[in-house]
């Protein structure tokens, strides 16, 4: 199996502690015990008596007793970290001791000339820095990781100053350069530094990618992934997002090939033979991980905004044709932000370039943005509506990133939630100028709000707003909690703040911190300022950006009076998870509580109460039926009611559920589920609930349900009674199945619904289901053209799950030859369907290979089987005998070490797989993902103390509901 990502760490091992080149442990002690000539007689006088006096001691020792050769034997390392010796490549001590660099010099421009050679897999380069003095200083530190470095010149006002020593120190990825005197302070200086490096197959830095075209010829690109600090792979540099520049940039390459920057090309010349050497534009001012270039050999479609920026999407040419959908996309978008900000666009060009092997969804490089071809090219005859949909919000998120990120930059990466939580928040509002009906607002609520509310309530979450120090831990924020919470929160403070004061405040915010860098207070201080209500905002959001967590709002109604009470939220109170952070403010939030009150005759009333991190109480008038927490689902909070309350929205909800809007039925069903899970309610409360989804029509509130079904489902799943939930679940989706029907028709949520149920019957095995699919995948091996694209995801699972080897082989061989992104993810997915583990094993080997699964694909493969319950202890064994490659791969990108760790554990239920995970991670650096072991062992805890005190009632109600 090929291993096709090149080893280009120099890092030590895990097994190599520097502590033991200075302090002997004990074996190398009882090695030490060297004698000098002139000592030897006494000592051999000393020592006879001396063993006289231990063989006497020794007589009536323990026979366990440990000696020198014993410890040596069977000694092992420890865990614990090795105290930091700051030592040079070349053994010396390195003077900078700080991670961050210091502040006395700050770049102002840098000139890169850079020559890539993707024949020879290398590529070298020349790149000057200008710089200005800040403070007097006899040395300067800047980032190089991987790069040789063949000539250094130092310059101060075209006087050439000499360098007398140059360090490397590997861990911090720092460069140090001692000058012979120091340089006073406001003197401009110039940095030139020739260097070289090896152009490989990663995912992170400046390295090579390659695809299939459609005459099965291998063809290569190389491209840039730079956020968070990897900027330094390809160029040396001050490589901290405070440290803006301005960039110039020359790249020579194949006459065949076209080559990309930030900017446009100002010029192309003849170079040497076959060459060609190109120069862009010099940018404007901003950060190393937003800079970006590419060499391919891609094609292009062209369009212009209203105010004349040219928009340019590149593809491999035989998929250009899909590359429509994202022009028109962005071009839309960037007119809709334009308004939105009241901020031009301040490039002359935005280009978008689909990447065959890409770590992320998609990277916001200012004026060049790269995505996974799944995110930017869409085919309306092979790729469904869904697919069309998570283009564009992609899309939208990384022109979001134009102005929140690249304009305006986070000082420091604590605060990356300034960037992605806001871009995750403005995608909607992005998608939702397209004006395509898929109903952005309510989707809010499932694709964002959930996910951040369940990550939320563990112990091993963090705050927004979190202290960061290296790359692993700054890899480590890029999760639910930066893009989704900080979404979340952001929408509502929207609320909260009017949507005028808040649109001017964000126009502000950007206007005054342009072209620089700012930090959350600002942000605070800027809508603060805008808001005509006079409001606080630093007060109240401080108290969700600078704890984690949220609340959970009690509300409880004796007759006209109410109650709302607030208290942190967690969904396992149990767990022996440490935390790692203390809340400053005693877990209490400044709440925004929004509430419907209905009467009798079944209307709805919307009112606000503030929390100001305590409780307080309502009055309601008497002809108050019912009240409804969090009304419209703009709190980042749950609602929790008293019984008598629950078993009225219950009653409500079986009367006429349509007086509720479906965002607020899924929250109520959520809500429930998840009290279930921590203890705070009756696991048959959310039960009894979904008894009136027979007659649910609606998308949110069948997706709520099915997720906490599921849950129980997971958690009873070794059990006989599994079946009596199949058969419940089932019976509730009968009427909607048959509503519904096989035909694509309808709103997308319409459609939406109807894939999820009929996927959830292929699962449970409702036969009549299963024959519909299993023949509509017969008659797609017959005509791989003449399938429905809104149901062939759940087609290929099925022909999966139910079929043969053959089948399966049939599914992979289209998964090899397929080129449109989306149908290719889905072939994927199905792979991952079969009961056969030995299938499934041997799909997880496959994922080693890259001329099968991309590297870019792994976590994906390892996840899928994962979710499956045949699958589930398979994918674990895989991540534990090739973890060392999986580390090696991914410890230098986001998202991916992390999901892999959740993928592969977070279904385990018992105290075997829990010691097991705990133990295998205690011996294993998990890097990046250290802070998903977390969250894994205390989700299996979880599971665990779940099965134990609901098992039994859940069976119970089973058997008496279920007929």
């Amino acid at each position: 199996m090929a291993e096709d990502i090149e080893d280009v760490s120099f890092l030590p091992g895990d097994s190599l502690n520097r502590k033991s080149l200075y302090e002997p442990s004990i074996p190398q002690r009882c090695r030490q015990l060297v004698c000098s000539q002139r000592k030897a007689t006494i000592f051999v006088v000393v020592m006879g008596v001396f063993i006289l006096v231990i063989a006497l001691i020794a007589a009536f020792a323990r026979s366990g007793s440990r000696t020198c050769a014993d410890q040596s034997a069977e000694s092992k390392p420890s865990k614990s970290t090795p105290v930091e010796d700051y030592i040079a490549t070349n053994g010396e001590k390195f003077p900078w001791r700080d991670v961050r660099l210091p502040t006395s010099v700050s770049p102002l421009e840098y000139d890169i000339h850079l020559h890539p050679n993707l024949t020879e897999r290398k590529f070298s380069g020349k790149v000057t820095i200008k710089c200005k003095v800040v403070k007097s200083t006899d040395f300067i530190v800047l980032h190089s990781k991987d790069l040789t470095i063949s000539k250094i010149l130092l310059t101060v006002e075209s006087v050439e100053k000499k360098i007398t020593k140059k360090l490397e120190y590997i861990k911090n990825e720092q460069m140090y350069l001692k000058l012979e005197s120091s340089i006073p302070v406001g003197k401009n200086i110039l940095i030139t530094l020739d260097f070289e490096a090896k152009l490989v197959k990663k995912l992170s830095g400046f390295y090579l990618s390659s695809y299939e075209d459609s005459k099965k010829v291998t063809r290569y690109l190389a491209v840039t992934q730079f956020e968070a600090t990897a900027a330094r792979e390809a160029f040396p540099c001050f490589d901290e997002p405070a440290m803006k520049a301005k960039f110039s940039m020359s790249i020579v390459r194949d006459k065949d090939y076209i080559s990309l920057f930030n900017m446009p090309r100002v010029s192309s010349k003849p170079y040497k033979e076959n060459l060609v050497l190109d120069q862009f534009q010099q940018s404007v001012q901003m950060s190393t991980y937003l800079v970006a270039f590419i060499v391919c050999d891609f094609a292009s479609i062209t369009n212009k905004t209203k105010a004349g920026t040219d928009v340019t999407v590149y593809a491999p040419r035989d998929q250009i044709d899909e590359a429509h959908f994202a022009l028109h996309v962005a071009v839309t978008v960037l007119e809709c932000y334009n308004k939105l900000f009241d901020i031009p666009y301040p490039l002359p060009k935005q280009d978008l370039v689909a990447i065959p092997d890409f770590s992320s969804g998609a990277m916001e490089n200012w004026g060049l943005i790269t995505y996974r071809m799944t995110a930017v090219l869409y085919d309306p005859k092979h790729s469904s509506t869904r697919d069309k949909e998570w283009v564009a919000i992609v899309v939208a998120h990384e022109l979001a990133h134009q102005w929140f990120g690249n304009l305006v930059t986070m000082e420091w990466w604590d605060d990356l939630w300034l960037n992605e939580g806001f871009a995750t928040f403005v995608e909607y509002l992005g998608t939702e100028s397209l004006k395509e009906s898929w109903a952005m607002e309510n989707q809010f609520f499932e694709l964002t709000l959930i996910p951040a509310l369940k990550r939320d309530s563990l112990k091993s979450s963090h705050p927004i707003a979190t202290p960061v120090h290296n790359p692993d831990q700054i890899n480590d924020l890029f999760d639910s909690i930066s893009y989704f919470k900080g979404a979340s929160v952001i929408r509502m403070l929207r609320s909260f703040l009017g949507n005028a004061d808040f649109n001017s405040g964000i126009s502000n915010y950007l206007k005054k911190y342009k072209y620089s860098n700012a930090v959350t207070n600002d942000l605070w201080q800027a809508l603060s300022e805008a808001s005509k209500q006079k409001i606080d905002v630093t007060s109240v959001m401080n108290t969700w950006t600078k704890q984690m967590g949220y609340p959970v709002v009690t509300v409880t109604r004796q007759e006209s009076k109410v109650s709302l009470t607030q208290s942190r939220y967690l969904s396992f109170h149990n767990s022996t998870i440490k935390e790692e952070f203390q809340s400053p403010f005693s877990y209490k939030w400044h709440v925004p509580f929004i509430y419907g009150v209905m009467d009798h005759n079944g209307k709805f009333t919307q009112n606000k109460i503030w929390l100001h991190m305590t409780s307080a109480s309502v009055d309601l008038d008497s002809n108050i039926k019912l009240i409804k927490g969090n009304y419209g689902n703009s709190g980042y909070y749950r609602v929790n009611y008293d019984t008598g309350t629950w078993q009225t929205l219950i009653q409500q909800l079986n009367n006429n559920h349509k007086v509720f809007s479906q965002g607020d039925r899924a929250g109520l069903i959520s809500d429930a589920f998840e009290f279930a899970r921590s203890g705070l309610l009756n696991v048959t409360i959310p039960l009894q609930m979904t008894k009136y989804l027979e007659n649910e029509e609606d998308y949110l509130p069948w997706s709520s349900a099915i997720s906490g079904l599921t849950y129980i489902k997971q958690r009873i799943q070794d059990r006989d009674e599994v079946t009596l939930l199949k058969k419940y679940v089932l019976k509730l989706m009968e009427n909607q199945l048959k509503r519904l029907g096989w035909k694509s028709e309808g709103e997308y949520l319409t459609r939406r619904l109807r894939t999820l149920l009929i996927y959830v019957a292929l699962e449970y095995g409702k036969q009549d289901v299963v024959k519909k699919a299993t023949d509509r995948f017969k008659q797609w091996m017959k005509n791989t053209d003449q399938i429905d694209p809104e149901l062939q995801d759940v087609i290929f699972d099925a022909g999966v799950m139910y079929g043969s080897e053959a089948d399966w082989t049939f599914v992979k061989n289209q998964y090899l030859t397929v080129l449109v992104p989306s149908k290719k993810k889905q072939l994927m997915k199905a792979l991952a369907k079969s009961k056969d583990d030995s299938i499934l094993a041997r799909y997880l080997n496959y994922a080693l290979d890259s001329k099968i699964i991309k590297h870019q694909d792994i976590a994906t493969v390892i996840n899928y089987v994962g979710g499956n319950t045949d699958g589930r202890l398979l994918a674990w064994r895989f991540v534990q005998r090739n973890w060392q490659k999986l580390r090696k791969w991914f410890g230098d990108v986001p998202f991916t070490l992390s999901s892999i760790i959740e993928g592969s554990t977070s279904e385990f239920s018992t105290q075997f797989d829990l010691e097991e995970v705990q133990k295998f991670f205690q011996e294993h650096d998990a890097g990046p993902g250290t802070r998903s072991v977390q969250m894994a062992l205390e989700n299996i805890q979880m599971n665990t103390q779940w099965l134990e005190q609901n098992g039994e009632t859940v069976i119970t109600w089973l058997q008496t509901n279920t007929t």
